[in-house]
């Protein structure tokens, strides 16, 4: 198997059932295995044309979920076609509960696995897990991926629109698997600013957590039209400390082995998921304004910062939010006060911000707003992807990158 076919599996569904399609597709789109929907069949089997079958053919894919609400006879007959075609192919069978003696003759067919309607979001994700362990895709052969906790120590910063928007910059800039975890059991807002209603929670995962495999978790995420996956917290308060540290910190280490980005949108408090959070982090962004209650809050943690991170105090970030150059406390004054160097500064662009949370639409759409460039401009360096020996910030450095890219596309060719 080549190292594209088992970072995505192909997938074809063939279903007359609109409801069965909508849910798959739901559960492909927030599963962590990124198992791709490559063709989707609507038509009856009788109306199937030769250049369907051939557009099938040429899929080639992996993994087939068959519904057999149309026509189980000639379900049967397709399922043989499909395994001729290739013999490793895994085929799933949906549809009404079937005799006993014509489920042998599906699974004679081909047919690995059998689920009769309705089918449980859980039931689609156990069977996505055992097709991906037959098929050869293995979670445990990923890296982890990186997390990034964004934290205050006092409220109103704007931590958890750094957040939301920062796990959209990385998924654009990388195309890659990206997870938004809303840490705030008690009243965390990741949801509000998505404008999404989750049907689970982080916690809803950690009381099944024992159990957990890829297809469950991909139930308890919820997919963002921006392409990032969310895993939100409980609609109703809870009580802080609810979640054990050790359990915050497996579900994190678990979730970085499943996403390539993991943002965490942290408590104001030194609270167990925050101190989680910490310790799973490949980089803490703390997040300040430059106003006196703020700067002093942070002064007054320092303290436990240095106890948390210890040598280790190069993961730690500051971030500057609702910056202006004007204002009456200047970035010396910051590294001063709090004794920790500004690594970035985030414009205060209050009308694109506040519209943006009014509206439940993430800013980072807006691409005109100085907030957003910031922002796209710190995650290009957390990324990485800055020019080697040197770092800019906010605008400077997308006007670099614009500049050598015209550059280039004006050189005469060689």
């Amino acid at each position: 198997m080549t190292d594209t076919q088992e970072s995505r599996l192909r997938c074809a569904l063939v279903s007359t059932d609109p409801g069965f399609r909508e849910s798959l597709r739901r559960m492909l789109e927030a599963d962590a295995r990124e198992i791709e929907l490559a063709m989707e069949i609507a038509e009856p089997f009788a109306e199937m044309s030769d250049e369907l079958i051939a557009a099938l053919r040429r899929c080639d894919p992996d993994l087939v979920f068959l519904d057999f609400d149309d026509d189980p006879a000639t379900a049967v007959s397709f399922c043989r076609f499909l395994s001729e075609g290739n013999a490793q192919r895994y085929i799933i069978g949906t549809g009404p509960a079937l005799a006993a003696e014509t489920l042998l003759e599906t699974m004679r067919a081909g047919v690995a696995e059998y689920l009769p309607k309705p089918v449980a979001d859980e039931a689609i994700g156990g069977a996505l897990d055992r097709a991906a362990r037959r098929l050869g895709w293995a979670p445990a052969n990923r890296a982890p991926g990186d997390l990034y906790a964004v934290f205050s120590p006092k409220g109103g910063a704007g931590t958890t629109t750094v957040a939301t928007n920062l796990a959209i910059i990385l998924y654009r800039l990388t195309g890659k698997k990206t997870l938004l975890v809303d840490l705030d059991l008690e009243l965390g807002e990741v949801a509000v600013l998505l404008g999404i209603k989750p049907r689970f929670s982080l916690l809803d995962l950690a009381e099944n957590f024992a159990r957990i495999d890829a297809g469950l978790l991909a139930s308890y995420i919820t997919p963002h039209e921006s392409g990032i996956h969310v895993l939100a917290a409980p609609f109703h308060p809870e009580p802080a400390g609810r979640l054990p540290s050790e359990d915050v910190r497996a579900i994190l280490a678990y979730l970085k082995r499943h996403y390539d980005y993991v943002v965490a949108d942290t408590p104001k408090s030194f609270s167990l998921e925050s101190v989680a959070a910490f310790e799973e982090a490949s980089r803490v962004l703390l997040v300040t304004t430059v106003g006196v209650p703020a700067l002093r809050n942070l002064q007054r943690c320092k303290p436990l910062l240095e106890q948390a991170f210890g040598r280790d105090r190069d993961r730690l970030r500051l971030v500057v939010n609702r910056y202006h150059t004007d204002d009456v406390i200047s970035l010396d004054d910051v590294r001063r006060t709090v004794g920790f160097d500004v690594y970035w500064t985030l414009s205060n662009d209050y009308e694109a911000v506040s519209h943006s949370i009014n509206a439940a639409t993430p800013v980072v759409q807006n691409a005109k707003s100085r907030y957003t460039r910031d922002l796209q401009a710190m995650g290009v360096d957390l990324l990485g992807l800055h020019q080697k020996g040197r770092r800019l910030s906010g605008s400077r450095l997308i006007g670099d990158l614009l500049g050598r890219f015209r550059n280039k596309s004006t050189e005469a060719p060689a």
